[in-house]
């Protein structure tokens, strides 16, 4: 087993760091061990079981009063394939983001904004890869041993998604065949109504005393000597305090991302930090502090997001992590941290597409889409500070047509496709509406 190592300590108080590492023989047993104990003790508080879609499933009531936005995805995919090597030389994935139909008559500036930005980058990645396939050609002709595909890929994650801010997280993976791979992670920032990007200074009340803020909570929980200076984190709010993607607008507070080696050593990791609404109201301009009572939240693999799990007004960590094994990595382990409880669940899948979801009337939960060929699975996990319970399962996953993919904003309306649960199955039956019901499944109503 691949084992996960995160090292966190807090939401705003926090340096955020997900390794992954082979372990050793004895890691493995202790890990393994480590697990066996967990699903002991979650066993009897888990009730597995795959929903029917039917109206009389009884819906969480909705008191939202703001409009969450209804957005699409647009998946873009190639590869090039050497018959002579019998593997690809290059991969690209790239995603992007547009507004719904409805929202983008809404929102047509807004809608005009995320069409450029989308444009943008699907010029860049195509023309990245068109030097990566190139790149790999020269690799392998001068006898570069052990070569793997180079990858360039590109997530979009959804922080916020209502009538005040729209706030896309991107999280980019890049292998050029010469490194490790490098990772990255940048906010894209809206205003809803004008379409404009937003910038640090336009969210926070005073940059200056925003960074001491940022300082002082990673100095006290890291120590200031595992930085690279004593000035590094005020010298970098100097350079890019007004930098437009830097962070993401969360609905409890600003998010800050810091690749590895940008104010620590690279040892050390990527960082990530949220300061909450909540610790610090005096920072922020109040019409960002208004949000909704429900939404939902994409989360990346191996970074930590901050939710409050119990009501305390203070933010819980969750962090996600998958490893892969097999021949064919299709065999998935998820890892999930929350706090001090760890959770770790098999199965098989080409991956993880994970969803935190808060409903109105408080609780919290983790939506898990899979793919293995052409059959879906949702896996749906109930999470609270101290405990993780698997809820069931599901035959559905995002309504997808012609590479746009429907995305998860809002738990009382999020458009699935429905498949057959037969073995073997894979064939879409239709697709309808679904919002949480009060056990946490979807259900259709």
């Amino acid at each position: 087993m691949l084992c996960v190592l995160l090292t966190s300590t807090g939401c705003n108080r926090s340096t955020d760091k997900a390794v992954e590492s082979t372990a050793s023989a004895a890691s493995e047993e202790a890990s393994a061990s480590k697990a066996e104990e967990t699903a002991a003790e979650t066993t009897a508080a888990q009730t597995e079981q795959t929903t029917e879609y039917t109206a009389e499933t009884e819906i969480v009531p909705s008191e939202v009063k703001e409009h969450i936005l209804k957005l699409d995805r647009k998946e873009l995919y190639d590869y090039e394939w050497s018959e002579e090597y019998g593997m690809a030389l290059a991969e690209l994935e790239c995603s992007a983001i547009y507004l719904g139909d409805e929202d983008a008559k809404r929102y047509p500036e807004l809608a005009d904004a995320l069409s450029a930005a989308a444009d943008f980058y699907e010029v860049n990645m195509l023309e990245g890869f068109d030097m990566d396939k190139e790149s790999a050609k020269e690799l392998i002709s001068s006898g570069a041993e052990g070569f793997d595909t180079l990858v360039n890929r590109l997530d979009t994650h959804i922080r916020r998604a209502d009538d005040v801010v729209l706030s896309i997280l991107y999280d980019s993976y890049y292998y050029n065949g010469m490194n490790s791979g490098s990772r990255s992670f940048w906010g894209g920032n809206y205003d809803t109504e004008t379409g404009k990007e937003l910038h640090l200074p336009d969210v926070v009340t005073d940059i200056d005393e925003f960074a001491k803020v940022v300082e002082a909570e990673l100095f006290s929980t890291a120590g200031a000597d595992v930085f690279n200076s004593d000035t590094i984190i005020e010298d970098y709010f100097k350079e890019y305090g007004a930098d437009g993607t830097h962070w993401t607008l969360e609905y409890n507070g600003v998010t800050v991302y810091f690749d590895e080696g940008e104010i620590a050593g690279s040892g050390f990791g990527a960082i990530n930090l949220t300061i909450e609404f909540a610790e610090y109201p005096e920072l922020f301009k109040e019409e960002y502090t208004n949000v909704p009572e429900a939404y939902i939240v994409g989360l990346p693999m191996k970074s930590t997001f901050c939710a409050d799990l119990d009501g305390d007004g203070s933010g819980d960590e969750i962090t996600l992590a998958d490893s892969y094994d097999g021949e064919f990595d299709w065999n998935v382990t998820l890892y999930v941290y929350v706090s001090e409880v760890y959770y770790a669940e098999s199965f098989w899948a080409y991956g993880c597409e994970p969803y935190y979801v808060k409903t109105a009337d408080g609780k919290n939960y983790l939506y898990l889409f899979t793919e293995l060929e052409t059959q879906m699975y949702l896996y749906v996990y109930e999470i609270t500070n101290s405990t993780i319970s698997k809820v069931g399962e599901a035959n559905l996953s995002p309504f997808y047509n012609d590479g746009i993919s429907a995305v998860l904003t809002d738990p009382n309306s999020m458009h699935f496709d429905i498949f057959s649960d037969e073995a073997g199955g894979g064939i879409s039956e239709g697709n309808d509406i679904f919002a949480v019901s009060v056990d946490g499944m979807p259900a259709q109503g």
